[in-house]
């Protein structure tokens, strides 16, 4: 298995320059509009590096940001949908821990697939810390806003996280663009799973190999310890602030809960 190191991402001589810290929110689960909402709202409007870490009340299946809300037709008219601001292929999430970051793109290695590789890395260290073996794929096809297959969690990737079987545990995504004082933004979407949904039920999870309601507090501890270690950053536990909050319910509403949004494709 491949044993993943801490390293320190590329920073530009401005970022170094000034002293942040990597805010931790942990807030259990929420509504899947909300989620969403919360982790654009964080990307748009958050001054510091920002990690949120979630799951989903109810159980939902999320569209990439690209994706044909027609190629799901089939999925059962009761289950809760949304459609991401990050790209990828659709993921149930049920029984899973969900992490966003926000983020100064200055302050990831420049080339995307080695950011990827970063945040991958922290995330196997987390999951060692709680004996769940996993290694970062090499090979395989990049990552892809528009995949071929419409779940995430069908086909493992290049840096994906798979187990010993080849089965792919972690599910990310990236979305990158311009807030609007003209900083590069990265949210970066990552879901754990914890027990195998059913829309997906072949997917690697935790439940594999430790008890997965046991290991959701460690886990969770973990990850964004390592994440803080990999970014170089300071963690702290934090609170949103009231621009953010706002901005988050102006989004749930006129984004994430609307039909419009979720059929736009």
């Amino acid at each position: 298995m491949h044993t993943a190191q801490p390293r320190a991402p590329e920073r530009s001589s401005a970022s170094r320059a000034t002293s942040v810290h990597l805010r931790l929110i942990d807030e259990g689960s929420q509504d899947p509009a909300r989620n969403m909402a919360l982790d654009e709202a964080l990307l748009l409007a958050a001054t510091q590096p920002v990690l949120r870490l979630y799951g989903w009340t109810p159980d939902a299946v999320s569209l990439g940001y690209f994706q044909h809300f027609a190629e799901f037709a089939d999925v059962a008219k009761d289950t809760r949908m949304v459609r991401r601001l990050t790209g990828g292929g659709a993921i149930h999430h049920a029984n899973e821990l969900t992490f966003g970051l926000a983020i100064d793109a200055a302050r990831l290695p420049f080339n995307i697939d080695d950011s990827y590789a970063l945040l991958h890395d922290a995330v196997i260290r987390a999951l060692q810390g709680i004996g769940v073996a996993t290694e970062r794929l090499q090979g395989g096809p990049a990552p892809s806003a528009r995949p071929h297959d419409r779940w995430c969690f069908a086909v493992a990737g290049h840096n994906d996280l798979v187990d010993a079987r080849g089965r792919k545990l972690v599910g990310s995504a990236q979305r990158r663009l311009r807030a609007a004082d003209g900083r590069l933004r990265v949210l970066h979407h990552g879901s754990i799973v914890l027990q195998q949904p059913r829309w997906t039920p072949d997917v690697a999870a935790v439940g594999d190999q430790v008890d997965p309601v046991a290991a959701r507090q460690p886990l969770a501890e973990g990850l964004a310890r390592e994440i803080a270690v990999g970014l170089a950053l300071e963690l702290r536990a934090d609170q949103w602030t009231a621009t953010e909050s706002d901005l988050a319910s102006k989004l749930q509403t006129e984004r994430y809960e609307a039909a419009a949004f979720l059929r736009t494709r």
